[in-house]
């Protein structure tokens, strides 16, 4: 049976490095503060466990410290308590000796909880002489470690006396102060959260710290915009989400906004290159390429922080808000959407080629490869990687996102070598000080090894059949062969990532000396420890749903459930849709699709994620085509049982949709809404262009409609909107563009009649003699109808 918790074979590897190297202790100390975890939750440990430990008896004194703890939180054997601080004595006084400072606080910090936890014995004395050490020592001991022993003072400030608590104020100042110095300012502001906290437990003035917490923000976005645009951008995000409360209503828009501009510039010149200068994007107000990428960056980034924050609000636990947050299916993109999207739209493919790998080289497509990634990819991907690493870098920024939290869902699985978990380690305390690139030179080799690892302990093959053997397979080789494992949607987005030419290829840049500098930042290592934290999840499911069970809230993709249906996604020029449906319970889209060019026809069903699937035959009927989804749902269970239909599937159906978006698309009565705003509308109803655009002539044809040129725009005028214009061309010095100004103007023929001469005048080209003109001159509403 394993332990889910807690692996001997980790704490003997480690306690054999510190023995051969005394730096090396932080392995060994977190390792320690791993089991005590265990015993204080009343964990039953393994029997193996149990074995390893009996093994170190009389080499080191742990098998009796834990035996007593048993007893102690087990039992509340009082006499077992008292044994082990005896006992937390003797370690501390060991651990000195060997020059073990980050062991020496581990038991520094068990002690004192160990102690305030008896009833009717207070720590003092114990928070004393931890106080002591770190006054003495805590230039030596890992963050990870200083914090815990002055979270442990804050729980029990009643047990400090004033002359100690002033003693732990000016103590976390000194550590607040060497961080700042040295420009690690994560550990800064972790170090200016305690004093804030521990002050506010002391009824003291807060106010300096407040300052400080601000001007560390602003030091840092300072100091980081010099190399990154977009890091700057998340930095005083963070800082306006955290110190919201201290920061002036003017400190807060002057932040949001050289945040916004920060992240403009940095998708322009981080993100992706677009050719040459920034393109115009239609429905965006005139707002550059860049400009909307980085507000819908920043949004979706905001989303992700929020949502994580209220997760863990609700649960109370930071790892459980970052095992839901790996199992969010909306944070990978789904393959099928994106080569939809980009049947149509050349633009977009042609914007796609450009938006090229962060070292510049040259992009390849290998066609044999059945499970291609898609053109336009790397766009998508783009935008959904640097919203979560963005978030994620936030959520760390701001304390939300803890060293413990993560090394805690790292340790949940039994399933890393003691070798890949040291480096993991190292790999989180090098993303913790901020060393971003020795982070990622750690994470990526090692998400292979996590990888072997695991396939290896919940016995599948990691090795691959040759002539002379077996040998173990490639990281590509791993994700392709791995579809079943990770998910198809999955795999291709690591391979994406890490090993295609198509992609970014991470690994094989890194491992090949060809990753430029400045791509060795925040964002690619963030992502890759999420990576190789959602490949343990994903891998070892069984491990994490029997700790966690199955999540409870997820980033979900949203489904059609109360949402008008878009088709717009699936038309295309050369295939036509006809025919799609909700299930009854509103979750699932099914499109169905005519090819013109293949004998069968296309179904899609979107549940979140798009799923396609063929039926023989073109031309079908509607009971042949029910006939024909009824027999695949026989194979494929997300086909819903139960299907409402909307047929499109006859020309006078199709006349019908576009007179409806017609009618929709009128805002008034005398309205004359763009041919360009009819098909995108019609897309949404699974009309294709070609076909509205022959809908449209076929309409006007039959005389149902009106269409008209004015600024090189096909319009579609109403009557109302048509008899204005007659009216106002009638009127001298109107022209036909003039009289079409007049028209677009009013909103219905009454309000054309009931016009003045200053009303008129403020029609765009009308002066006050047109005015004037229009006012006297035009027609009555009967003149018209007269001639």
């Amino acid at each position: 049976m394993r332990d889910p918790v807690f692996r001997m074979i980790w704490l003997l590897d480690a306690l054999d490095r510190a023995r051969a190297d005394s730096g090396e202790d932080s392995h060994f100390a977190l390792q320690l503060d791993r089991l005590f975890e265990s015993v204080e939750d009343e964990e039953e440990l393994s029997d193996e466990t149990r074995i390893h430990l009996g093994e170190m008896d009389g080499e080191y004194l742990l098998p009796d410290l834990v035996d007593n703890l048993e007893d102690w939180y087990s039992d509340s054997t009082f006499q077992s308590a008292r044994d082990a601080l005896d006992q937390f004595e003797d370690a501390i006084a060991n651990a000195e000796d060997r020059g073990w400072v980050n062991v020496t606080a581990q038991y520094q910090y068990r002690k004192v909880r160990l102690k305030a936890g008896l009833q009717g014995h207070d720590g003092t004395d114990e928070l004393e002489e931890a106080l002591e050490f770190l006054e003495n020592r805590h230039t030596d001991v890992s963050v990870n470690f200083t914090t815990s022993i002055i979270e442990a003072a804050i729980d029990n400030i009643g047990d400090v006396p004033d002359p100690n608590r002033d003693r732990w104020i000016d103590l976390i100042k000194m550590i607040a102060d060497a961080h700042r110095t040295d420009n690690h300012f994560n550990q800064l502001r972790e170090f200016l959260r305690l004093l804030h906290e521990f002050k506010r437990a002391c009824d003291r003035d807060i106010s300096d710290v407040e300052t400080a917490l601000i001007d560390s923000y602003r030091r840092e976005a300072d100091l980081v915009g010099r190399e990154s645009q977009l890091q700057k951008a998340d930095i005083l995000q963070s800082g306006v989400a955290e110190c919201a409360e201290y920061l002036s209503d003017e400190q807060k828009h002057d932040w949001k906004q050289e945040a916004l501009q920060a992240r403009r510039t940095g998708t322009k010149t981080e993100l992706h290159k677009l050719d040459p200068d920034d393109l115009d994007v239609d429905g965006i107000e005139g707002e550059s390429l860049q400009q909307a990428v980085a507000e819908e960056m920043e949004h979706n980034t905001q989303v992700y922080v929020d949502w994580f924050k209220q997760v863990k609000r609700t649960s109370g636990s930071g790892s459980y808000a970052l095992y839901c947050l790996a199992l969010s299916s909306s944070l990978i993109p789904d393959p099928n959407k994106v080569r939809l999207s980009t049947e149509e739209f050349v633009i977009s493919q042609l914007v796609s080629r450009q938006i090229i790998s962060p070292e510049a080289h040259t992009l390849s497509v290998d066609p044999s490869d059945p499970e291609s990634i898609p053109n336009n990819y790397t766009h998508h991907a783009a935008g959904k990687m640097s919203s979560l690493g963005n978030a994620l870098y936030r959520l760390i920024k701001e304390g939300h996102l803890t060293l413990s939290d993560i090394i805690h869902i790292f340790r949940i699985g039994d399933t890393l070598s003691p070798d890949t978990e040291a480096f993991l380690t190292d790999a989180f305390l090098e993303l913790h000080e901020d060393n971003h690139r020795q982070a990622l030179f750690l994470f990526v080799p090692h998400l292979e090894a996590t990888i072997v690892d695991t396939l290896q302990s919940i016995g599948r093959p990691a090795y691959t059949i040759i002539d002379e053997g077996t040998q173990q397979q490639l990281l590509g080789g791993l994700f392709i062969d791995g579809r079943d494992l990770f998910g198809r949607h999955y795999a291709i987005y690591l391979r994406y990532r890490y090993t295609s030419r198509e992609g970014m290829n991470l690994r094989n840049r890194l491992s090949h000396g060809q990753l430029r500098y400045r791509n060795a930042n925040y964002l690619n290592t963030v992502l890759t420890l999420f990576d190789t934290l959602k490949c343990l999840i994903t891998l070892n499911s069984a491990d994490y749903l029997n700790y966690f069970g199955i999540p409870q809230r997820t980033l979900s993709p949203p489904t059609q459930h109360d949402q008008e249906t878009d088709l717009s996604l699936f038309t295309d020029l050369n295939k036509q849709i006809i025919g799609y449906g909700t299930s009854t319970d509103g979750h699932t889209l099914v499109v169905i699709r005519k090819n013109g060019h293949e004998d069968h026809t296309e179904l899609f069903v979107d549940r979140g994620r798009i799923h396609r699937y063929l039926i023989d035959g073109t031309g079908l009927t509607r009971d042949e085509i029910r006939d024909g989804i009824d027999r695949l749902r026989d194979d494929y269970s997300d086909i819903p049982d139960s299907i409402d239909y909307t047929w499109l599937d006859q020309d006078d159906l199709v006349l019908h949709t576009i007179t409806d978006v017609i009618d929709d698309q009128t805002a008034s009565p005398a309205d004359a809404p763009s041919q360009d705003t009819i098909i995108e509308h019609a897309k949404v109803r699974g009309i294709d262009e070609s076909t509205t655009r022959i809908a449209l002539r076929r309409l006007e044809e039959r005389g149902d409609i009106t269409t008209r040129e004015i600024d090189e725009e096909t319009v579609v005028p109403t009557d109302e909107c048509l008899n204005i214009f007659e009216h106002a061309t009638r009127v001298t010095g109107i022209g036909e563009t003039l009289a079409w100004c007049v028209a677009d103007h009013f909103d219905s023929e009454q309000a054309f009649f009931d016009a003045d001469q200053d009303i008129f005048q403020a029609v765009p080209g009308i002066g006050p003699d047109r005015a004037d003109r229009l006012a006297t001159d035009r027609t009555s509403p009967f003149a018209v109808d007269e001639e």
